[in-house]
Parts: structure tokens; sequence; C-alpha cells
């Protein structure tokens, strides 16, 4: 859904020459964010590296005829604005490259002080703040996962297919039918073929896909379902964006009528921020040779989990952050998104799950890897199972990720106000294990083929809640799905 940001920057590089083209640029429509992080980093080109959250917005508001709302669903009754899709491109002006990092939706993460959904959610539902909406989620982003975002593009349902549209469709082969009734999707021919704006949506909000394999005669609601639900549907937008790419390539870069079509779709329905917005030509510039065959996109592993309830609220299914595949695929794509870690002055551990001896147990291990612990306790039990929670004072990110580094399993971050500064509080969770810290990974790719060496995660050392094994952080193509053509 936000891919056409990608390919925005490349149809405006080849019509920087015409001066409608600032014009149509001027007119997309900003919202400043006050939680996003400056530009801080060298700059090459005029231009830092930098993080752009892609938001791919699920809002109905837009649809207003028959036909959409039948398919897509009526906005009187879905009206909240949940994070279809969060991707952050991440762009090095030195190589002029960009790399892809995808956030499950499910994750299961503390939101921002005052957040309507609650203290702890998915991720998706941060962006379910009206207008500060995308601060929401940019916040979270930072302050649970320790990624700096620097700005950020927000896509509702009506621009993605009137991006799609405008290109005169996108080029996808289907290996086989494909059917999904929640999402609208229903391919009934496989092979090679262009897909409109209303089809390319359901394709990539399709999170509960049925499949046709070869020689079965079964209506398609009897099919075989694609047991991996969203963690597909990410591996599927992925060769979505791949084949977006193409079409702004080979239809838009050198049509200035289909460009201008193009703007007039980006325009209409795209939020960003300001300084994105102003970037866009020297954008556009830098990163004009930009290949989608060389795009490396890569997943943050999680591992999931059925019906999770916390504090007597029923979440459905969640995934759970897992370390420290979660650091080493966030360095990996980006070597300088985290900061240094700090070690705090101090640590407060206390037991959140009610486990005899976990609190000293830990406070021992931590004590033994060379940190301070002064407290080790009971607190009041949330969720069973849960998360380890390491908390850090707000501003003191390098600390939280610190003591992040130290543990193996689900652990996530939040800053907290009553953390004292220089210190961390962890609240243990069900599943994790104090470990050394790892030396810091570093980006790598392949001059071939350009793709990332984010490490997939091993099955069998990382303890998780459930012992259900860490997704990989690129999962190869399934047989049944669609790839450019």
């Amino acid at each position: 859904m936000v891919a056409n940001v990608v390919a925005a920057f490349m149809l405006v590089a080849a019509g920087a020459v015409y001066g409608w083209v600032r014009y149509r640029l001027d007119a997309i429509h900003t919202v400043a964010a006050k939680t996003l992080t400056p530009d801080g980093r060298d700059s090459a080109h005029g231009l830092p590296p930098e993080n752009i959250l892609l938001i791919g917005n699920q809002s109905r508001a837009c649809l207003t005829t028959q036909a959409q709302i039948a398919q897509f669903g009526n906005p009187a009754e879905l009206s909240g604005s949940l994070s279809d899709v969060i991707m952050i491109a991440h762009l090095d002006p030195k190589t002029g490259s960009a790399s892809i990092l995808s956030i499950p939706r499910d994750l299961f993460e503390a939101m921002p002080t005052g957040t309507l959904s609650g203290p702890y959610e998915k991720i998706d539902a941060a962006l379910n703040e009206g207008a500060n909406g995308p601060a929401n989620l940019i916040a979270a982003i930072q302050n649970d996962l320790g990624i700096p975002i620097n700005h950020y593009v927000e896509v509702n349902f009506c621009g993605f297919q009137q991006t799609v549209n405008a290109l005169g469709g996108i080029r996808m082969d289907f290996p086989e039918r494909l059917y999904d009734l929640e999402a609208s999707l229903n391919v009934t021919q496989p092979g090679c073929q262009t897909i409109n704006g209303a089809t390319a949506l359901a394709l990539v909000r399709s999170r509960h896909l049925q499949y046709d394999p070869p020689g079965d005669t079964a209506p398609a609601a009897d099919w075989p379902s694609d047991p991996e639900s969203d963690l597909s549907r990410i591996i599927r937008d992925h060769e979505f964006v791949k084949a977006l790419i193409d079409a702004a390539e080979s239809q838009g870069v050198y049509n200035p009528f289909k460009l201008n079509s193009f703007l007039s779709a980006v325009t209409s329905q795209v939020t960003m921020d300001p300084g994105l917005r102003n970037q866009l030509i020297n954008l556009a510039s830098t990163y004009r040779h930009l290949a989608a065959g060389n795009l490396p996109e890569t997943t943050l592993p999680v591992t999931p989990y059925p019906n999770y309830v916390y504090d007597g609220y029923h979440l459905g299914d969640v995934d759970f952050a897992v370390e420290p595949q979660d650091d080493q695929v966030i360095r990996a794509w980006d070597a300088g998104a985290l900061p240094q870690p700090v070690a705090p002055t101090s640590i407060q551990v206390f037991n959140a799950v009610g486990l005899a001896h976990l609190a000293a147990d830990t406070g021992t291990a931590l004590t033994a890897d060379g940190l301070r612990v002064t407290t080790e306790a009971d607190t009041s039990i949330v969720a069973n199972p849960s998360e380890t929670l390491v908390r850090y004072s707000p501003g003191q990110v390098a600390q939280g990720v610190a003591v992040l580094g130290r543990f193996a399993g689900a652990v996530t971050m939040q800053p907290d106000p009553q953390v004292p500064l220089g210190a961390v509080w962890v609240d243990v969770g069900t599943s994790e294990t104090v470990t050394s810290p790892a030396p810091p990974t570093t980006a790598a790719s392949s001059p071939a083929t350009g793709q990332s060496s984010a490490p997939a995660a091993p099955t069998t050392t990382v303890p998780t809640i459930g012992g259900v094994a860490p997704s990989a952080s690129a999962n190869p193509l399934t047989a049944y799905d669609p790839t450019p053509c």
C-alpha cells in the first residue's frame, strides 16, 4: 500500500524538468509529527542517511461508491484507522541504495502515554489517534524498538487504488488461483496478468489467503489456507513493491502524461511531514537508479501467540518480540539505527509472572554480567504469559538498549517517567534468559544481488513464549505466492 512513495521518488526524478512537477508536489497534504527524530547523521549529496516510515492506513473514510463499500467495508461501521502496513525505508545517499524493514502489525508493544487503545496493544493500534496517529505510531516504534524515524508517509485505501490505476495496473504472475473472503480477493485465473487498484489492494491486505493446489476441484471456500497469515502477507507485499517499481519505470518515467496522472493520484490521498515533501526532488535525484530487483527487504522476527489476554482484555492473536534476533536484524538493516549502549547506573528487577526466585535469579545473572542490580522484588501480575519489559527513563533509550542486549527471549522496551535518570527497571516475564551482550552487527550486502545479510532467526537457542520458533527475517516465497512479471 505504501510502496507508491518509492515509485514517487523515481517518477519525480524523471519529471523534474517540468515546471508543474513542483506545483504538484506542493499540493501534497502535510502534517508535522513532533515525535520525529531530526536528521542528524552525516550527509551526502545534501541528504543524510534517513529512515522513512511508510504507513498503509486501513481507514475507509475515503470510500464513497457502493461498489467500494461492498468490497472493502462501510466507513460508518469500520471507522478505525489501524495501520495495515508498517514498513521503514532506510535510504543511504552515499551508495544511492534503499532497504525495507517490515514490522508485523500484530506485534504486541507498549503504547505511548495517553494512547486511546490503552497502555499495551498491537502496534497497529498506535495509529488510531486521529490526526495524531502518525506521530503516535512513530513514538511507539522509537520507544519500543529504538529505531529513529526521520520522516513518514501515510497512504489510505483510495490513494493506493488510484496510484495503481494511474500506472495502468500492476503486472503480477499468479502460480495458482487465490481467494480471501475477508480481503475481497478473488484471482480466478493463474498466470501473468494486469491487476487494477481494487485487486491490488485486496492482494496486499490479504491475511486469510486460500490457494488452489494443482489438481484440486473443490470450491474456493474449501481451498487450503496459508498458515502464516500476516507474516506471509508481508512477503507478498514485498513482491508487490518490486512490481510497482517496475510499473513506475516502464510506464511512468518516460511518459509525462502518466507522470501527471500518477502525481494527481498521489497528491490527493497522501500525507507526509513537511520536511519530507521539501526533500522529494533531491531524494528522487539521489535514488533515481534504484532497481526493484535489488531492493533488500527484511521482516522483524516474531513469535505468534493465539488469543492473548492482557490485563483482562482479549486482544486476539498477537506477535511477541524476540531477542537477540530483532536487535541483530535492525543493526543489519541499518547499522546506525540503534544508539551505542550506555550501561545504566542501577537496575531494579521485578518478578512480573510469579515464578519462584525469578527476580533473584535474574538479578544474580545480570550482576555476574557486570551490571549493578539494587533491587530484586515481586510486582503485580498483569498477564501470564508475559513479555519481559525493559523500562528506561524517557530520552535514555541507550540505557534501555544496553539492558535489552543482555536478554534472550520475548523482550521489549518502554520509556517510563517513574524510572530515575540513568537507571533501568526490568519486569521479568515468562520466557527469557540473561546472556552476555553480542558484538554489534553491521549491515552488509552482496554487490551482485544487493540482498541484506540480516541473519535468519535460529530455531532452538532462544526461549520463546509457547516454545514457538521465531519467524525468519527473510522467508522464501511459497509455491502459490505471486511475483512480478
